[in-house]
């Protein structure tokens, strides 16, 4: 019987102790640190070649790399190219690439895929990277890890380039002729993470690269979740359904700022809010013809309060707009006093009256020479609340010039559509843009009518200074030439530019740590850099667990097991 009673009474302590052993080391199995980031607008493609959109930009950042990137202090460093030179005259770079670099399908990247890539951008001037390589005449690749680039001149963003390196093992069995429409739908790249499953309407969501030669990122999975407005992204971020959010509502932030686990943030970046005109001199435009008129343009400019706009809708969020480059950046251009266009109706209808644009029967509507009236289509993106306020107090006040813009609310979809069929009087968007000027400036030029170009805008002045400005190596005398680019511009207003507004973001910081804003009052995503997604980490992986956590649950078996032995006792005088 003792030895019986010995039995059973070791049995229940394993037991017991096997039970915690169990919760202990089990708890150690956990499921992927997986971080979801609200966003309130869609990828528009998996292509580099097709996509315009700020989302497809951050997502190609982290599924491909350039020869060259920026540190969190937006400074070039090295990325698939180690180290570069160039040669006396400027007109000769030399790549050497890393040697440790592999494809997410596990093929080897070599200097044959740059030479692709860029071969291929430079063959059909196809997409918002294709800017970066104006002026390169011939890429070549001497072996495996040397890449060559020759430019007819100097080239002056040589390393602003943010090109993504496409695999040449895949894209070269793609017909040129089907660039355009060639989906990408399982895109292989050679960045931090790797891309896992689109589900439209709803998520898009990435890996973490186990390979990555410059060490796996800290999250496991990235999942940017596509919500329909920012009253329910504001919502989930509350309530811990995602981790961070992106230009969200302003009437969101004072809210978010309350919570004490989410930083939100209004941060300052290099982008803009433009109104934009159809401005194509071509008989296959459908906008209304009178738009060509410049006067027309700028009466509509001197009829917006910006100020307010911004003050009312954006809540003060950013700042007034006037030229095409941030004033953050260094080659903003600032009107004189004497050009500067400011709210003053007076001043819109006087320049309205002197181009012979009158009301001639009283309704309120100014008519050109032959009857026909000053009538626009203003189209506007039904799910951007904020945008379709904007319009409406910009046709309000736009009527006390005697011009009438009738609003249109469409999903962005369709107004992409619009864009490049032409099928548009004006609407509002947005650009981000880079450090470098060349991008932006590049959407204005005629060669990107039908790709890039939102406003149909032409200039032989303007296309011609593009060019030069990518040729001066000095920066101050390359201001110069970007400067008169942005003065024509403002003078011919193709674009208002509405604001330099803020991106308000929020992330959560109990959850994960090593959130850093680029530059210093910017963002923590959308700042051109890929800083943050492969620096934040888990709070779970940076906090230890306490070692007295384990103490106590060995108490708390031994109590267990001597209270066994004193209930088997009991047992035993009872009988």
């Amino acid at each position: 019987m003792k030895t019986k009673r010995r039995i059973v009474i070791m049995i229940t302590i394993i037991m017991v102790l096997s039970m915690f052993q169990t919760s202990t080391f089990g708890s150690q199995t956990q499921e992927p640190d997986a971080m979801r980031i609200g966003v309130t607008v869609e990828i528009d493609s998996l292509s580099p070649l097709i996509s315009y959109s700020q989302i497809g930009y951050e997502v190609f950042m982290l599924l491909y790399d350039s020869l060259i990137t920026v540190d969190e202090n937006l400074e070039p460093v090295a990325n698939l190219a180690k180290n570069w030179a160039l040669n006396d005259d400027q007109t000769e770079w030399t790549f050497e690439l890393r040697d440790d670099v592999q494809w997410h399908d596990g093929e080897p990247f070599t200097s044959a895929d740059v030479v692709f890539t860029y071969n291929m951008l430079l063959d059909s001037d196809l997409g918002m990277y294709s800017g970066y390589l104006g002026g390169i005449v011939e890429v070549t690749a001497p072996d495996d890890h040397t890449v060559i680039v020759r430019t007819e001149k100097p080239k002056a963003n040589m390393l602003q380039n943010s090109c993504p390196i496409l695999p040449e093992h895949i894209w070269k069995d793609v017909n040129p002729d089907d660039y355009m429409t060639w989906p990408n739908d399982e895109p292989i790249g050679t960045g931090g993470f790797k891309f896992s499953e689109l589900k439209p309407g709803e998520y898009l969501k990435l890996v973490a690269n186990d390979d990555y030669f410059l060490g796996r990122p800290g999250i496991d999975e990235l999942i940017f979740v596509l919500y329909a407005n920012t009253d329910t992204m504001a919502q989930s971020i509350k309530l811990g359904e995602i981790d961070a959010a992106t230009n969200f509502s302003p009437s969101q932030l004072d809210s978010l700022q309350t919570e004490t686990d989410i930083e939100a943030i209004s941060a300052v970046v290099l982008g803009f809010t433009e109104l934009s005109f159809n401005a194509w001199d071509d008989p296959s435009s459908n906008a209304n013809p009178l738009l060509k008129d410049i006067v027309i343009r700028q009466a509509i400019e001197w009829s917006i309060d910006k100020q307010s706009i911004l003050d009312i809708v954006y809540s003060g969020q950013g700042s007034v707009g006037t030229s095409l480059i941030p004033p953050e950046g260094f080659y903003h251009y600032e009107p004189s006093a004497d050009e500067l266009r400011d709210f003053n109706i007076e001043k819109a209808n006087q320049i309205l009256e002197d181009a012979g644009y009158i009301d001639l029967d009283g309704d309120g509507i100014r008519q050109d020479s032959d009857g026909t009236p000053l009538e626009f289509t203003f189209t506007l993106r039904a799910d951007n609340t904020d945008e379709v306020k904007a319009g409406q107090m910009i046709a309000g006040s736009v009527a006390e010039a005697g011009i009438k813009l009738n609003i249109e609310t469409v999903d962005d979809g369709l107004l992409i559509d619009k864009i490049y069929s032409g099928d548009f009087d004006m609407f509002i968007w947005g650009w981000g843009t880079d450090l470098d000027p060349t991008t932006i400036l590049n959407v204005m030029t005629t060669s990107q009518i039908g790709n890039m170009s939102d406003s149909n805008y032409s200039n032989e002045r303007y296309d011609q200074l593009f060019i030069e400005q990518q040729t001066i190596m000095d920066p101050a005398e390359r201001q110069q030439v970007v400067w008169e680019m942005q003065q024509i511009l403002y003078e011919e207003a193709p674009y208002i530019i509405l604001f330099y507004d803020n991106s308000l973001q929020a992330v959560n910081t109990a959850k994960w740590t090593g959130w850093k804003r680029i530059p210093d009052e910017g963002g923590y995503f959308f700042n051109l850099t890929n800083y943050n997604y492969l620096n934040v980490q888990p709070v779970s992986d940076v906090t230890p667990v306490e070692s007295g956590s384990n103490t106590v649950l060995y108490v708390v078996a031994a109590v267990v097991a001597v209270a066994v032995v004193i209930m088997f006792n009991k047992k035993k005088k009872a009988k």
